[in-house]
């Protein structure tokens, strides 16, 4: 292990993957910091990008823009109160009043410590926790990866919370999409309509841009002649760390963190419920209930190292059994099997210089997130004001001549437009996009374990003779009872 993570080094402190990640923790902080970009979308619109790299080079770059996102989602909630994504809304609750206060700066200082923090922990837990798990991962058969499979999709009824039916309802027209192209055993076409072009399947990626960047375009085209122009309040303060607030919330921190990373490691939890857990957790503990609402800097940590907590914990189940927990974590997984990175067991053995670079590398990212972050945050008010008709021209772009680079193929692009035309239909009419992403990506694996189990045990109940496919079918069951889980969770957190 040790000879690993020294390869990790190696790997990650070049001048070539170092600038790799520089640019994607900047482009990432950039996409979080805009109100109504997520890091879902910039996730997305990267990943052909990363084509053109080496497998190590291409994650850090991703492995940037996601962290960056995640943290940049803070500078808005406490610069505009408006968070820029939904785990911020604590952040939001507690930064923004600090910043009329006049301790903008001392805001900005502590959710950027936090955010580091937390990421760092999750990078640990990420090094020590994933190989651990991929040794029992070793024991896994086609009746396992088919449960896992299954396990991914019983995820939607997680992602589409309050509108589970329309979630299984998505997830089954993108697996009938995910058959399109060759049998995997027989060799005919299915579903091409006679049409060439699409005996090879539609490209997942080039879908993925147009899903989760192109509706957000459109409302943002439409919205742009009724928007009013942003007021960004001021604040006199510079940005500063408050090393006695820090020493003061030590414990704070690393509960928050752990709290992030457990709620990552669950499939589809996300880094908002982390947020408003941890949020809950601190106002339980503190000695000072009355702040919170008002400006409270234990509130304000909790929210921001969970959040950031739940980065590494979500790549624990997605590199050893390639199970994608949030939209960014599909599309991350994509990127990886489109590299040749395929998630699990054998993953850390046949590719441990890979791997180890993206961990450590994940670790690298999360302490440049304190540096960078508070360099952005200086320059950030002039970032958040740049016209929008700017921003969208730039994304079209972008998911353009991202979506050509992938095969050089100008029906890739119209691919991509037509997804994204369907996703603004369906995010319209309050229709989940998350489930499709897992459809497409699960539904090859899913079909062909089907295929070899069925060959193994001709009676299908056989396998629950096996202890891990009896492991994962607990956790299928218990992952549709999570939307009444969460909910009062939630609700619980919301009254407080």
């Amino acid at each position: 292990m040790f000879t690993n993570i020294a390869l990790g080094f190696a790997g990650v402190f070049t001048a070539y993957n170092f600038l790799f990640m520089v640019i994607g923790l900047v482009v990432g902080i950039i996409f979080g910091a805009l109100p109504g970009f997520s890091a879902t979308m910039a996730v997305a619109v990267f990943v052909p990008f990363s084509y053109v790299l080496d497998a190590g080079s291409a994650m850090l770059l991703l492995s940037g823009v996601y962290c960056g996102a995640i943290y940049g989602g803070s500078i808005p909630a406490v610069l505009l109160g408006i968070p820029g994504t939904p785990a911020s809304v604590p952040t939001s609750m507690e930064g923004h009043p600090m910043l009329k206060k006049g301790e903008g700066g001392q805001a900005l200082g502590l959710v950027t410590f936090a955010s580091s923090f937390g990421g760092l922990t999750s990078s640990i837990a990420l090094l020590i926790c994933a190989p651990l798990l991929a040794l029992i991962a070793m024991r896994v058969g086609p009746p396992e990866q088919m449960m896992i499979a299954v396990l991914g999709l019983s995820v939607v009824s997680m992602l589409s919370e309050g509108n589970m039916v329309r979630g299984v309802f998505i997830c089954f027209v993108s697996l009938v999409i995910a058959c399109i192209g060759q049998d995997p055993v027989l060799g005919f076409p299915r579903f091409t309509f006679g049409n060439y072009k699409l005996s090879g399947g539609l490209e997942v990626v080039s879908v993925l841009i147009g899903l989760f960047s192109l509706p957000e375009v459109f409302k943002t085209v439409i919205s742009i002649r009724d928007e009013k122009k942003l007021i960004l309040a001021s604040s006199e303060n510079k940005v500063t760390l408050p090393w006695k607030i820090i020493n003061t919330n030590w414990l704070n921190l690393l509960r928050s963190s752990i709290i992030g990373i457990v709620v990552g490691i669950i499939p589809a939890a996300g880094p908002d419920i982390a947020s408003f857990l941890a949020y809950n957790e601190s106002k339980k503990a503190s000695k000072n209930k009355h702040m919170y609402g008002h400006g409270s800097c234990e509130g304000l940590i909790a929210s921001e190292s969970a959040n950031n907590g739940v980065t590494g914990g979500s790549l624990i189940p997605l590199l050893t059994l390639a199970i994608p927990g949030s939209a960014p974590a599909a599309i991350f997984l994509g990127a990886m099997i489109i590299k040749g990175l395929r998630p699990g067991p054998l993953l850390f053995t046949s590719h441990a210089s890979e791997v180890y670079t993206l961990i450590v590398g994940f670790a690298v990212i999360n302490i440049m997130i304190l540096f960078v972050g508070l360099l952005f945050c200086k320059v950030a008010k002039k970032i958040l004001i740049i016209p929008k008709q700017v921003l969208v021209t730039l994304i079209i772009i972008l998911t353009v001549v991202g979506s050509y680079s992938i095969q050089q193929n100008i029906s890739d692009v119209i691919t991509m437009f037509i997804a994204g035309i369907v996703g603004y239909f369906l995010t319209k009419y309050k229709y989940p996009l998350s489930p499709i992403a897992l459809g497409l990506l699960l539904g090859p694996m899913l079909e062909e374990s089907i295929m070899l189990t069925g060959t193994m045990y001709p009676n299908f109940f056989m396998i629950f003779t096996r202890p891990i496919v009896d492991i994962f079918a607990f956790f299928i069951i218990a992952s549709l009872f999570w939307p009444l889980i969460s909910k009062k969770i939630k609700k619980r957190s919301e009254k407080r």
